[in-house]
């Protein structure tokens, strides 16, 4: 930071704004960058409104999304062919991957001026400004550079009233005003402005919240504690009580994170938030109207029933006193209900949820997931009263809901799908408890909560919105995830690949279980999300289903669009022609499209007259001849070989007529030795499920006893039925009889999921399709149906749950295998 300071900034301040109205008359009709630098939302807004005055054109104004990826391609899709007289751009400073977006403005650095015919003023602060000078130097050398700054006195001022709003929970601490505090600190400090104690100590409770919200607890709780020390000596009781819950929140959160050490945080949480309760209730009741959410959510987590049943009738009597908002009275009845709940109250617990509910129908704008953690409330307690069907429909209902927003709260999503795959289980509804046993699978896995997900194909990690401060309408700090452990070079060289000008066809192979379409839905397809290539934005097109696969590829055509771009397809694409034309649009419209068929072995299955097979063979080579396109085949390798009839076609030169050269292919190999342990060391790790590392050793052992290798559906399985079992020690697993036990029980409790009527049924099909000859044995459904006299729905039930295991796999128009 550059400690000069100007005497009159305001005058400065003049001046810079004439400078920017000149700059931007001076270059009308050929393209200039301006780059504004400004620290603090406040003063921009100031500026622009003066600008808007002063301007001699009309002036169009963009704002860039957390989400975008490069500059040039955004800016001509928000312009439409529009031509402006000036353009400002703001939201620079917000954009998640804002080291790629500035790289690749470098890129097409002459785009810019060659279609860009006006001024271009970039909103940035100095930390932008800093980063492009790093990242795209040649293309911020063409700018003139123009700064707008904040007054001494302002400067206070704005520490002053941010910090007190953050203390009043009236504004959300997010990176934009955490970043504006701090600059405004360090302006103050470069030009000997000593703080007063009542800033700096509000400053220590902003820099632990920050910590908090970034997980780093240890250090929260540091700077909180200093930040309490000045409040208690002050004797500001409303701030100490403020502290004390934030202290509270920060070791509730240890105990999450530490599960094996959460004696001592239980403890030391329980008894600050006692002392926050004592402030809050004796002093100033309306804290506790104003914070009811964080108190309620913790006093759950203790199962401290009692005093949630307390705290929430005396946030209800002040809401209700208060005339407050419909919403906060749900939210009260709603933790009145969990506490009637908690204290085995099934018909009052009942009653305080559907009073919830009713209190919510009428309410225009409110969180859905309130709505369904009261429908859950309800269905619990409906089950607990013997009210079946009742607790079904709630439960199926709140799983509609939560659908659409589990990041906001997933542990009550799995709760939901837990209780429902019971109540489906018990009314011998086998599969659908199946199903939503699988879909619990994947969203614990998802949000981190399960280290392993069976022969279930692996989705990208998520972080989840909100739990972590427990701050309604807080804005995520930290953003999805892509994991793919054991996969990352993989992942790195076939995104050197598809960026290689060599490269239009790639052929990923390996053998079934190796992790192929995990490491395409994990790895590859999340990356190139949000990869840019030669300055061109990513499209990712997946198709993994190919009984229609030309319908299929419209629909992942026009959502990864969507997606991408942010608006739809103009037209309907429902031919291969639309298709092909499509394609060559986004070439020029800045895209890089990159097709990808997964399990494409499927395809050979579903079209076995090789003239059908043609169609695709010739839209591929079509494809293969676009500009910006590539295509990626992946497939088990025992079916490589099936690509030579494409080969066998003419005009296949854009490949050199050699579809299995080794350029074209890619092996994924199994998991080394190392890799087998980096990856269980980093699974076990995210989700909280700590393993010994001789247990971790001798597993690994275990499972590369007969090739050296380890196959990542092996330890997926056993990993699985680790955590079922809770198994953390090398003593337990070897009590709990060891690799070959560990599988035996995970096949049992597939078994058991067909219920217990049909699990010899189970046993017999599974011993049906196994050869040792011949591992991948395929049986069709008329030899099954002989070999075993059944009833056909029994016989559908129970090939139904061990396909959707991934165990079992069905080939269309062959057979069961």
């Amino acid at each position: 930071m550059n400690p000069y300071y100007p005497e009159d900034v305001n005058a400065e301040n003049e001046k810079s704004l004439q400078t920017l109205v000149r700059a931007i008359r001076l270059s009308q009709g050929e393209f200039s960058l301006i780059l504004v630098r400004c620290n603090y939302a406040e003063l921009r807004d100031r500026i622009i409104q003066r600008l808007r005055e002063k301007s001699p054109v009309q002036i169009k104004e963009i704002t860039l999304t957390a989400s975008a990826k490069t500059l040039y391609s955004t800016i001509l899709a928000e312009l439409e062919n529009e031509n402006p007289s000036a353009l400002v751009v703001f939201g620079l400073e917000s954009v998640t991957e804002i080291n790629k977006v500035l790289t690749s403005s470098k890129y097409v650095r002459e785009e810019f001026r060659k279609n860009f015919t006006f001024p271009m003023l970039l909103w940035v602060n100095d930390r932008v400004v800093q980063k492009l000078n790093r990242l795209a130097t040649d293309f911020a050398n063409w700018a003139t550079r123009i700064e707008f700054t904040l007054t001494k006195d302002e400067l206070v001022h704005f520490l002053h009233q941010k910090t007190d709003e953050i203390f009043a929970n009236d504004t959300n601490l997010n990176p934009k005003t955490y970043y504006e505090l701090e600059t405004a600190r360090k302006n103050l400090q470069n030009c000997g402005q000593v703080l007063e104690s009542v800033v700096e100590a509000s400053l220590e409770f902003v820099i632990g919240l920050n910590y908090y919200l970034h997980n780093q607890i240890d250090s929260a709780l540091e700077h909180y504690q200093s930040s309490l020390n000045f409040w208690q000596k002050s004797h500001h009781l409303e701030r100490q009580g403020i502290l004390l819950l934030h202290i509270t929140l920060a070791y509730y959160r240890n105990v999450e994170q530490n599960p094996l050490e959460n004696e001592l945080y239980w403890q030391e949480s329980r008894s600050y938030l006692q002392q926050c309760l004592d402030i809050f209730e004796k002093g100033h009741p309306d804290l506790v109207v104003k914070h009811i959410s964080k108190l309620g959510k913790i006093l759950r987590g203790f199962n401290a029933w009692e005093k949630l049943n307390n705290l929430a009738r005396q946030a209800l009597k002040l809401h209700q006193n208060s005339e407050g908002v419909p919403q906060q009275i749900a939210q009260d009845y709603g933790f009145l209900a969990e506490a009637a709940l908690g204290q085995l109250r099934w018909s009052e617990a009942k009653q305080l949820a559907t009073k919830a509910l009713q209190i919510l129908a009428d309410v225009a704008n409110f969180q859905p997931n309130s709505q369904g953690l009261y429908l859950f409330i309800l269905a619990t307690a409906e089950q607990r009263l013997g009210q079946i069907g009742e607790a079904i429909s709630n439960l199926e209902i709140a799983i509609a809901i939560q659908e659409s927003h589990e990041q906001y709260e997933p542990k009550l999503y799995i709760s939901i799908l837990d209780n429902l795959r019971s109540l489906y289980f018990e009314q011998g509804k086998y599969l659908e408890a199946f199903q939503i046993k699988q879909q619990k699978i994947q969203i614990e896995h998802k949000y981190g909560f399960r280290a392993f997900a069976g022969v279930n194909s692996l989705n990208s990690q998520q972080k989840i919105i909100n739990v972590i401060p427990f701050f309604e309408n807080q804005e995520t700090i930290i953003t999805s995830t892509i994991n793919i452990p054991g996969r990352e070079e993989d992942v790195k060289r076939l995104i050197k690949k598809i960026s290689s000008t060599e490269h239009k066809l790639i052929v990923i192979h390996g053998q079934s279980g190796v992790g192929k379409s995990s490491l395409l839905l994990t790895g590859l397809i999340p990356t190139l999300q949000q990869q840019t290539i030669d300055g061109r934005d990513t499209l990712p097109i997946l198709l993994r289903v190919y009984t229609d696969w030309i319908g299929m590829l419209r629909q992942s055509l026009t959502e990864a669009f969507e997606e991408v771009k942010g608006n739809k397809l103009s037209g309907n694409v429902d031919s291969i022609d639309i298709i092909l034309k499509q394609m060559r649009k986004n070439a020029d419209s800045n895209l890089l499209t990159v097709l990808i068929f997964d399990q494409f072995e499927e395809f050979f299955f579903v079209y076995q007259s090789s003239k059908k097979r043609q169609i695709l063979y010739d839209f591929l080579h079509s494809c293969l001849n676009i500009s910006y396109v590539k295509v990626i085949l992946s497939l088990q390798e025992d079916y490589l070989h099936y690509l030579l009839e494409w080969e066998r076609l003419p005009n296949t030169s854009v490949i050199n007529n050699d579809i299995l050269t080794i350029r074209n292919r890619y092996y994924l190999a199994n998991f080394s030795i190392h890799d087998a342990k980096v990856v269980i060391q980093t699974l076990t790790k995210k989700s909280h499920f700590f393993l010994e590392n001789i247990l971790i050793d001798e597993l690994v052992k275990d499972l590369a006893s007969e090739t050296g290798e380890v196959r990542p559906i092996e330890l997926q399985i056993v990993g699985t039925q680790l955590q079922t079992d809770q198994i953390r020690t090398l003593q337990q697993y070897h009590l709990f009889g060891k690799k070959k036990k560990l599988f035996q029980r995970f096949l049992e409790e597939l078994l058991r999921d067909c219920g217990c009527e049909n699990e010899r049924t189970a046993k017999l099909i599974l011993y049906l399709l196994i050869n040792s000859n011949d591992p991948r044995h395929i049986k069709t459904y008329i030899e099954l149906k002989e070999h075993l006299s059944l009833d056909l729905d029994q016989l559908d039930l129970v090939l139904g749950i061990l396909v959707k295991s991934g165990l079992v796999s069905l080939l269309p128009k062959s057979g069961i295998r």
